[in-house]
C-alpha cells in the first residue's frame, strides 16, 4: 500500500499540474507525478498554450469549493515508505513533492490523462501504482480527440509537437523500468531514493554505481575542467571532468554530449569512488568506461 497524507488544505492552484498544500506547518509545492500540463505561464522553456491556460481554469475550478475557499486533499506517493521518508525522496529538482492528488476519492492525475488536459508523462518513469489506468486512460482521451489530441487545440499556435515527445518519453521511461528491476536485484542506487547511501558511502570513499540522469549536459566550465551537476538541491552529486578538452580526456567529453545530454538517453550508470567535496558527494570521472547504459 502506498504512502499517503490526508486533508490537507489547499493553499493555492498554480496551474493544472501544480498546487500548494500545508503540510507540517509550512507551504510545500506539489508537482503532480505522471501527468504534464500543458503552460499557463511564460518563464519557462515551454511554450504557453491555448489547452495550458485552460488546464489552469479547469484545475481553479475543480480545487474551489462554495463559500470562496479550497479544497482539502489527500497525497499519494509512488512508493510505501514512512511519510517522514517520503516526503525527502519524492522531490523535483526544485523541491517540489511529487506525488498524486486525491479529491472525494477521486485521483486528480488519472482524471487529467482521461479528460485529455495531459499526456501520461512517463519522462521520469512509469507509474508504479497506475501504470495500466493511465496508459489506458490516455488512449481513450487520444480516440475521443479530447483536448490537446484534438487537431483543432493542437493547430494553434503555439503548440507542443507530442509526436517527437511521445516516443522520447516512452524510450526514458524504458530505462527506467530496466532501472527498477536492477534495483529490486540489489544493483545501482537512485540518486533520489538511495540518497542516504550514498551520502555513506562518500564519508568512506567507497566505490559505487549510481543511477542518474544527464540531460542537461556539462552544467559549468572551470578551467579546462568540466562540473556536471548529476543531481539536485535535495539530492546533490557533482560529477568532475578533470583536463576535459585535453586528447585523452576529450571521448568522455563527447560521449556525455552526444549520447546522454539534449534529447539523448538521459539517462546513465555512473561508477567511481564517491567522496565528500565541499559539503556533497562527487565522482571524478577519468575514463568512458565509468559510464555505462547498463548496471555493473
Amino acid at each position: 500500500m502506498a504512502t499517503r497524507i490526508q486533508n490537507l488544505q489547499i493553499t493555492q492552484v498554480v496551474d493544472g499540474d501544480t498546487i500548494k498544500v500545508s503540510l507540517n506547518g509550512k507551504t510545500e509545492s506539489l508537482r503532480l507525478i505522471c501527468v504534464d500540463t500543458e503552460e499557463s505561464n511564460s518563464g519557462g522553456s515551454k511554450p504557453v498554450t491555448a489547452a495550458g491556460k485552460e488546464a489552469s481554469e479547469m484545475a481553479k475550478k475543480y480545487f474551489a469549493i462554495a463559500g470562496g475557499g479550497l479544497a482539502k486533499v489527500d497525497i499519494e506517493f509512488d512508493t510505501d515508505d514512512p511519510i517522514a521518508i517520503a516526503v525527502e525522496k519524492h522531490r523535483d529538482n526544485y523541491g517540489r513533492l511529487l506525488c498524486y492528488v486525491h479529491k472525494d476519492d477521486e485521483n486528480y492525475n488519472l482524471k487529467l490523462i482521461a479528460e485529455g488536459w495531459s499526456p501520461y508523462f512517463v519522462k521520469y518513469g512509469r507509474s508504479r501504482l497506475y501504470h495500466r489506468q493511465m496508459t489506458e486512460a490516455e488512449s481513450g482521451a487520444k480516440a475521443y480527440n479530447l483536448m490537446i489530441w484534438n487537431p483543432h487545440t493542437n493547430a494553434k499556435i503555439p503548440s507542443r509537437n507530442y509526436a517527437n515527445l511521445l516516443p522520447w518519453w516512452s524510450m526514458r521511461a524504458s530505462i527506467v523500468e530496466e532501472f527498477r528491476l536492477s534495483e529490486a536485484a540489489g544493483g545501482a542506487f537512485s540518486l533520489k531514493l538511495d540518497y542516504p547511501k550514498i551520502l555513506a558511502a562518500s564519508e568512506t570513499g567507497k566505490s559505487i554505481t549510481v543511477f542518474c540522469d544527464l540531460q542537461a549536459g556539462i552544467n559549468k566550465w572551470i578551467g579546462d575542467n568540466a562540473l556536471i551537476h548529476a543531481g539536485s538541491v535535495y539530492h546533490k552529486l557533482d560529477l568532475w571532468i578533470p583536463d576535459a578538452e585535453t586528447e585523452t580526456m576529450a571521448p568522455l567529453k563527447r560521449l556525455i554530449d552526444k549520447r546522454y545530454a539534449g534529447l539523448g538517453r538521459g539517462y546513465v550508470y555512473v561508477s567511481g569512488k564517491v567522496e565528500h567535496y565541499k559539503g556533497k558527494p562527487q565522482i571524478v570521472l577519468k575514463d568512458i568506461k565509468q559510464l555505462s547504459d547498463f548496471p555493473r
